[in-house]
């Protein structure tokens, strides 16, 4: 049994601990499912090999006993631009985001405790810019560092990392695990649930009720079926005599016709009261602002299925006579949030997204300073 496997009822984590180390890491669900996606995503960007993505992991740590407990709450991603190939090597643009990243995250609620990066090497281990990353920006040298390797066509795996004193076993990870909910004891989630309604506007679950997608297609496969039971209990399996066989065909004709009745009826009967499609209850992106000193934070729920299977989206912003649109692609969208470098007395915002081609999901905020 993986010993990082925490197989207790209703745990919304999966616990990696190596053995005989002093640490324990509490990874939530949730973070591997967001956070798979858009692994995935620069994994099918570049043919063969595929681009890496990287940023923060957000969240916890204390002390119990002589075991240190960190909790992986959530993550942000840092675009990388790939100004020197598929691997995750900061540019001195990104390097820029980078430290804006770090200002923000650390004036928030959760605290950064870790770097995260997607692998598409050779191996599984920390790179040597990995650690000039962290050497850098954080010399007290206490965050994990979580390194995935993307497979497309079974779960992928991952391990963590972490300073012991001054050093780090870089070259591989005490524990490797596979990067998947199910595997790790999670239960399906609802990423998987949703796999068959990846484009808006289709069903949850097709394969389970394949007669409800639409009352066209339920007719065709419910009246098959009766038609077919009827004629299978009609025509004798034994060869019948011209004459008797002109006597049977009115009447398969006359329980085809029951058939397709019936059939007919059950379909209208299965048929949803309301939509199956999870999305058309998801409208809502929840957006928000909230004032930094001289600054606006404008975000919105980055779980939102609408959100979640867009490739796409924008934000205008109106403020008196000025207004700026911002393209946004799939890694901003996943940020959950939106710096703006300015402090007006009124301020309009609309998000949209696209889930699906030539169909939107939009939301309108306006903001206004209290006197």
């Amino acid at each position: 049994m993986n010993p990082g496997l925490d197989t207790a009822p209703n745990v919304p984590y999966y616990s990696w601990q190596p053995p005989q180390k002093p640490i324990a890491i509490q990874l939530q669900f949730d973070v591997i499912d967001r956070m798979i996606l858009e692994v995935m995503k620069g994994f099918g960007a570049v043919p063969r090999r595929g681009a890496e993505v990287g940023g923060f992991l957000l969240g916890t740590r204390g002390q119990m006993g002589d075991q240190l407990v960190v909790q992986i709450l959530d993550f942000v991603p840092v675009l990388c631009e790939h100004a020197q190939g598929p691997s995750y090597l900061l540019s001195a643009n990104d390097l820029a985001l980078w430290s804006e990243t770090i200002e923000r995250l650390q004036a928030g609620p959760t605290q950064i405790e870790g770097y995260y990066r997607s692998h598409t090497r050779d191996g599984l281990h920390l790179a040597p810019e990995d650690l000039s990353l962290l050497d850098k920006y954080f010399p007290e040298r206490d965050l994990v560092s979580l390194i995935v390797k993307p497979y497309a066509t079974r779960a992928s795996v991952a391990g963590f990392f972490f300073f012991e004193g001054e050093s780090i076993h870089r070259e591989s990870t005490y524990l490797e695990f596979p990067f998947r909910r199910k595997e790790l004891g999670g239960g399906v989630s609802r990423v998987d649930r949703q796999a068959a309604a990846a484009r808006f506007g289709q069903n949850r679950t097709p394969t389970a009720e394949p007669a409800v997608r639409s009352i066209g297609e339920s007719r065709v496969g419910t009246i098959s079926g009766a038609a077919i039971s009827a004629e299978s209990t009609v025509i004798p399996p034994k060869a019948r005599s011209a004459r008797s066989g002109w006597v049977w065909i009115p009447l398969s004709f006359i329980f085809m016709l029951l058939g397709v009745i019936l059939g007919f009826q059950i379909a209208i009967s299965m048929r949803p009261r309301t939509p199956a499609n999870p999305y058309l209850e998801a409208w809502n992106l929840a957006l928000g602002v909230q004032r930094l000193e001289d600054r606006l934070a404008v975000s919105w729920d980055r779980t939102a299925p609408a959100v979640r299977n867009a490739n796409r989206g924008v934000m205008t912003i109106w403020a008196g006579d000025d207004s700026r649109r911002i393209e946004l692609n799939f890694s901003d969208l996943q940020a959950g949030q939106l710096i703006y470098r300015s402090s007006p007395s009124k301020v309009t915002f609309r998000l949209e997204v696209f889930p699906k081609d030539r169909t939107s999901v939009a939301e309108t905020l306006e903001y206004r300073q209290a006197r």
